[in-house]
């Protein structure tokens, strides 16, 4: 039986690996951590028969705990994490919220599957490297990585050319900048395809979240930035392509529901049911392609820029951004500030002398100063 902890069990991903772990015989969820949904998370300790709850914000009342004796209520997240029983660690939090569990994670030599783009954007090397220090497995579960872990198991590393990542173009596929000063909050959430958390659909709007999953393939796969190419797609089924040397190319096809790549992560290198609908080629139509640069956003030029940086400057990307995009939910700037807001901040970064072999504490004080940076240029 192979036991599970869900870090960010109460969001969208979170509630998705625990259908997946229900269904599936051989897989027991035992531990979960949320931020401070109390109710929620009690419910699914209920429905899961779940050993032990964790929040990081948020303290249950005397009463929730007499009301509950078989659930441990635990206030030590490090030995949750460090629990010998716990095979898989699943990080489905957004943002960098958790990184040092995932850190431990690691150090613990377990299986992590990773949700969120911002751990290995941050700090992708050092995470990569302590990896294969402690035996620890990474597996990324976001739908466009997981196609590429896929597809890469089935070839050679010498023969690769490109890896294409694909992206929906969001809801402002085909627009311009110039088009965009006006737009709403809700306009940047209406994304065509994915049902996302609020950070993640202006990220898909910006096309942020393919900049920061250019980042994040070259520290998982070992690429050259130069490898990495992005195509528009809008139909969300091919995630991934590999090109290969000899002019063949071999590519990822699914429906476009997490659940899928929620069973890769936790089945590799077997597969499991992940209960979702699926594909049918018929039914969709057509599959079309087109180049990012139909649209003058700047973001995926931002990531190129980013790796050619030392390590402090994807950093710099993304906590700017993070900050710019919290402003826009708060309705205190336009859209197009967010572009503004990174290009400068990553400047000032550019602008020092170069960093090399940060560790975890280094690169989470670059976030702190680049986020500082951000919100006073903003406001």
């Amino acid at each position: 039986m192979k036991q599970v902890l869900i870090l960010g069990s109460t969001g969208s991903i979170g509630t998705s690996a625990l259908q997946v772990i229900k269904g599936n015989i051989g897989y027991q969820t035992k531990s979960l951590v949320a931020r401070k949904n109390k109710k929620l998370i009690l419910e699914q300790a209920k429905e899961f028969n779940v050993s032990n709850i964790f929040l990081s914000e948020g303290k249950f009342l005397e009463n929730e705990v007499k009301n509950n004796l078989d659930i441990n209520f635990s206030n030590n997240l490090e030995e949750l994490l460090s629990d010998k029983d716990i095979d898989i660690v699943i990080a489905a939090f957004s943002g960098l919220v958790g990184i040092k569990s995932i850190l431990q994670s690691i150090k613990a030599g377990k299986k992590i599957l990773i949700a969120n783009k911002e751990p290995l954007v941050v700090a992708g090397r050092k995470l990569l490297s302590e990896a294969k220090k402690y035996g620890a497995t990474i597996i990324p579960i976001d739908s466009e990585h997981c196609a590429i872990h896929q597809c890469l198991r089935n070839v050679d590393r010498k023969d690769i050319n490109n890896v294409f990542i694909t992206c929906s173009g969001g809801p402002f596929w085909g627009k311009k900048l110039s088009d965009l000063k006006n737009v709403s909050i809700k306009d940047a959430k209406n994304h065509p395809i994915w049902n996302m958390g609020e950070k993640n659909l202006i990220d898909s709007a910006s096309l942020m979240n393919k900049a920061l999953e250019i980042i994040e393939a070259r520290w998982l796969f070992d690429l050259d930035p130069k490898q990495i190419k992005v195509l528009i797609h809008p139909q969300s089924i091919v995630h991934a392509i590999i090109e290969n040397i000899d002019g063949s190319s071999l590519a990822s096809l699914s429906s476009p529901d997490m659940k899928i790549c929620i069973a890769y992560g936790l089945g590799y290198p077997d597969k499991i049911n992940s209960f979702s609908k699926p594909l049918n080629l018929i039914e969709n139509g057509k599959l079309e392609f087109f180049d990012y640069k139909v649209s003058d956003f700047p973001s995926i030029d931002f990531a190129y820029r980013a790796l050619k940086g030392d390590e402090s400057i994807p950093v710099a990307l993304n906590s700017a951004n993070e900050i710019a995009v919290s402003y826009f939910l708060n309705n205190k700037i336009k859209f197009n500030s967010i572009f503004t807001a990174v290009d400068y901040t990553m400047n000032i970064f550019e602008g020092r002398k170069s960093q090399s072999n940060l560790e975890l504490e280094d690169l989470l004080e670059i976030d702190k100063e680049a986020k500082s940076l951000a919100s006073n240029f903003l406001n």
